[in-house]
């Protein structure tokens, strides 16, 4: 009878060992999977806005007649457009913020960061008055994002003058369905 029990014994401790070293292969495995979701997840969101950089530069409201450049002098229409038509973009675009700065020829440290919008565009000193142009912001979880960007041609058509400039995209992009 005690060599019995001990057998039963035995059993039941292999079979508890055996669910335990299962228990911890399944949850180590879950983990392992979800962090490798979790970093494709920002890897295939940046590619997204990398892609975005493509499309907001040949956008048929922004580009040059050509193609090859961006229409500075289009920027300012483009806000009022997207004001009127926002679902439209908001598609289009996604939770994003598109800023174009001019990086060459270099302006003053003091105007670098000075937004260019109405009243900057009237002065005589314009574009040298100011050093960006946010076309399109959409964040409504104020939450922290990556900033892709990448080197394009800005045209003032006023002055038919080509300065180098910079787009930047902050993504707050997850994947959604």
């Amino acid at each position: 009878m005690k060599k019995g029990q001990v057998h039963v014994t035995e059993t039941i401790l292999v079979v508890f060992i055996v669910l335990i070293i299962l228990i911890i292969g399944v949850v180590g495995y879950y983990r392992f999977s979800f962090e490798k979701n979790k970093s494709l997840e920002g890897e295939l969101s940046e590619r997204a806005a990398t892609i975005m950089l493509a499309k907001a530069v040949n956008l048929d409201e922004l580009a040059c007649g050509d193609g090859d450049c961006v229409d500075a002098g289009k920027f300012l229409p483009f806000r009022r457009v997207l004001g009127e038509d926002l679902g439209r973009f908001r598609s289009i675009f996604g939770r994003k913020k598109i800023v174009f700065r001019q990086i060459y020829p270099v302006l003053d440290g003091s105007v670098l960061e000075v937004e260019c919008d109405t009243a900057n565009y009237i002065q005589m000193d314009y574009p040298n008055n100011c050093g960006k142009w946010t076309v399109y912001e959409f964040n409504p979880d104020n939450e922290y994002g990556s900033k892709i960007s990448t080197i394009v041609s800005l045209y003032y058509p006023e002055f038919d003058r080509y300065v180098v400039g910079r787009l930047e995209i902050d993504h707050y992009d997850t994947i959604r369905k």
